[in-house]
C-alpha cells in the first residue's frame, strides 16, 4: 500500500498534468508560452519538499471567454522560498524585483507563500503572493506616497477595515500589486452593498442593478474586493463572490455583458470539482463597464477518465 506521502505527491502530479492537458484547448495559448508555463509547473514544490510533507494548494483560473488564464500555488515558505527563487532566477528576475520581495516577505513574515503565472494580452505574466491575512497597518508602510494610496486608506478608515486577506505582486516591465479585502456586513445583502460601494470609490460606478440582483443569489456571505495598483493609480478593481452553478455563470456574463466561451463549461468539469469563487472585474477605472470581465476559480484535481490526455503528437 503506498504511504500518504507518495499518495501526496501522486496527487500533485496528476494535478500539474492536468494543467498542462488543459492547454491544449485554449486558443490564446502560443507555442512560445509553453515553456514558460511548464516551467512554473517544475518549479513548484511536491509533498516530499515540504515540512512534514504537508500538500501544496493550486488553483486555477479561466475568463469566461477563455481570453486568460491564470495558475497559483502557495504552502508553507519553508518549502516554497527555495522553489521560488530558482523559478525567478530562471524568469532573469530585475534586482529591484528581488529586493523588494525580500523586504516585504522581511516585513510581513508571511505563513502562505507562492507563486503564480498568467497569460492574458497575448502575454506571460508571473510573480508572487502571500496567501494569509496581514494586517493594514504593515501593508500601509510599504506604499509610497500616491493616489492609490490615498483612495485605500479612506475605504479601510471609513470601514473599520483591519486586516487585508491576500497580497499579490506581479515582475518584470510594468509591475502590479494587488490587495484583497473582505467585504464588511454579516449578511450577503449587507457585503454585496459594500462590494457596489467599492465599485462606485474605485472605478466611478457602481455595480449594474443586474449584477447585484445576481450576487445576492450567492449562498455565504464570503464577498471580497480586489484592488491593482500600478504606477501609484488603482488600474482594476474586481469583485470577488463565493463559488456558484456554472448555470449562473452564464447568467451573470449576460448581466454583466461579457461573453462566455461554449467550451467553458467542458474546461472547468475537465479541471475539478467545481468553482470555488467567481471574480467580476472592471479595468482602467473607467465609469462603464467596458472592458469588463468575470473570471471563474477551480481548484485542480486528478484527470478524469473521461477527459484523457492527447497523444504526443497532438500537445502544446
Amino acid at each position: 500500500m503506498a504511504s500518504s506521502l507518495e499518495s501526496a505527491l501522486q496527487r500533485a502530479l496528476s494535478v500539474r498534468l492536468n494543467l498542462q492537458i488543459s492547454l491544449s484547448q485554449l486558443s490564446i495559448i502560443e507555442e512560445w508560452m509553453d515553456i514558460h508555463l511548464d516551467r512554473w509547473l517544475e518549479h513548484n514544490p511536491t509533498p516530499p519538499d515540504m515540512p512534514d510533507g504537508e500538500g501544496v494548494s493550486y488553483l486555477a483560473m479561466l475568463g469566461s471567454d477563455l481570453r486568460r488564464v491564470w495558475w497559483g500555488t502557495w504552502g508553507d515558505p519553508r518549502g516554497f522560498v527555495p522553489r521560488m527563487a530558482d523559478y525567478f532566477k530562471l524568469c532573469n528576475i530585475a534586482k529591484s524585483d528581488a529586493q523588494l520581495l525580500d523586504r516585504i516577505g522581511e516585513l510581513m513574515e508571511p505563513r502562505l507563500v507562492g507563486s503564480w503565472i498568467g497569460v492574458w494580452g497575448g502575454k506571460v505574466t508571473t510573480g508572487w503572493h502571500f496567501w494569509d491575512p496581514h494586517s493594514w497597518k504593515t501593508v500601509e508602510s510599504m506604499f509610497g506616497t500616491h493616489e492609490a494610496k490615498y483612495q485605500l486608506k479612506k475605504w479601510v478608515d471609513d470601514h473599520h477595515v483591519e486586516r487585508i486577506e491576500r497580497f499579490t505582486q506581479s515582475i518584470g516591465d510594468e509591475p502590479f500589486s494587488e490587495v484583497e479585502i473582505a467585504m464588511p456586513g454579516e449578511s450577503v445583502d449587507e457585503q454585496v452593498a459594500a462590494l457596489s460601494r467599492g465599485f462606485e470609490q474605485f472605478s466611478g460606478a457602481p455595480l449594474g442593478a443586474a449584477v447585484i440582483d445576481r450576487l445576492r443569489g450567492a449562498g455565504v456571505p464570503q464577498f471580497a474586493l480586489a484592488l491593482r495598483i500600478r504606477g501609484g493609480k488603482i488600474v482594476r478593481v474586481g469583485g470577488l463572490a463565493p463559488g456558484i452553478a456554472l448555470s449562473a455563470i452564464d447568467h451573470l456574463c449576460q448581466d454583466a455583458k461579457v461573453g462566455v466561451d461554449p467550451k467553458l463549461g467542458k474546461l472547468v468539469g475537465a479541471l475539478g470539482d467545481g468553482i470555488t469563487r467567481v471574480e467580476y472585474g472592471r479595468a482602467g477605472g473607467i465609469e462603464t463597464e467596458a472592458r469588463a470581465g468575470v473570471d471563474v476559480y477551480i481548484e485542480p484535481s486528478e484527470p478524469a477518465a473521461k477527459h484523457p490526455a492527447p497523444p504526443p503528437s497532438e500537445s502544446n
